[in-house]
């Protein structure tokens, strides 16, 4: 996955994800509309197959970078905390 940074500054940040799709995007949108310092967070993709989708983040005076970054982490335990719960059930 290569990420590029289209827009930044103190409240808004808008990442072009190639190569990516709804999966990871809408994952990653859900978990950030939890949080009460997001204004917005949502993503575009013209041509579903042909075009890198872009992903705009709006916050409440915070860094978007870091909220991002915070997002990211949350979504990564929950997928540790999943791998643990499923290795326990296999035996």
């Amino acid at each position: 996955m290569d990420l590029k940074i289209i827009k930044k500054d103190e409240e808004e940040l808008h990442m072009e994800f190639e190569g990516e799709s709804h999966t990871l995007l809408n994952l990653l949108r859900t978990e950030l509309l939890k949080d009460e310092r997001v204004m917005y967070a949502t993503y575009d993709t013209k041509f579903t197959i042909m075009d890198n989708p872009i992903f705009k983040l709006r916050t409440r005076g915070e860094d978007p970078l870091e909220i991002m970054k915070q997002a990211a982490s949350r979504i990564t335990a929950q997928c540790d905390e999943f791998l643990q719960c499923y290795n326990a059930a296999l035996g």
